[in-house]
């Protein structure tokens, strides 16, 4: 029994960590979004609401989950019958792995509406991470756009008007008329 019991403390480990890491939000960059510059587009929050966010199950939960079922059942039977036991353990642990696993994947986000200053209205759903606060209806936004995945950002901490960034002025070199 001592050995059962530490393969589902090992599983809920597993799940556990898996639950613990953090998605791209307002304040957390997915490692391959450093060093990429991102086009972004200003505009004002119409509105925003909490979303629920079915997260992506792998299908690692009802794997490990039918594994530990199996051992279970199979140490729990005895002669013929540990071979349905076993069975009917991988069952139940498969189940019971799969949605621990979309437990831990679900989580809460924020979809807003957002019109830019091109008059375009989008929506946005993303993550709220644990440092994001809920940008209030009327506030100036960015938008991030980076190959499809977009970030709203509170703009309020930024100019609304500021001089041309001075540049390097391209000439054509001197033509030689002496031949």
């Amino acid at each position: 029994m001592n050995r059962f019991l530490r393969i589902i403390l090992g599983v809920m480990l597993v799940i556990g960590v898996t639950a613990c890491a953090q998605r791209p939000s307002q304040n957390v960059y997915n490692y391959d979004e450093v060093g990429k510059s991102t086009a972004v587009s200003f505009g004002t929050v119409v509105s925003s609401r909490q979303v629920d966010i079915t997260g992506q199950n792998t299908g690692a939960g009802a794997l490990v989950g039918a594994g530990v079922g199996a051992g279970a059942g199979s140490y729990a039977g005895s002669g013929s019958g540990s071979i349905w036991t076993a069975a009917a353990g991988a069952l139940v642990g498969a189940a019971i792995g799969a949605a621990a696993e979309q437990a831990a994947a679900d989580r809460t986000g924020i979809e807003y509406i957002v019109v830019l200053e091109s008059g375009v209205t989008m929506t946005v759903v993303q993550d709220i991470g644990k440092k994001d606060v809920v940008i209030p209806e009327g506030s100036r936004v960015i938008v991030q756009n980076s190959g499809g995945y977009q970030r709203v950002l509170p703009a309020s901490n930024l100019p609304t008007e500021m001089a041309r960034p001075q540049g390097i002025k391209l000439v054509d070199p001197p033509s030689d008329t002496a031949n």
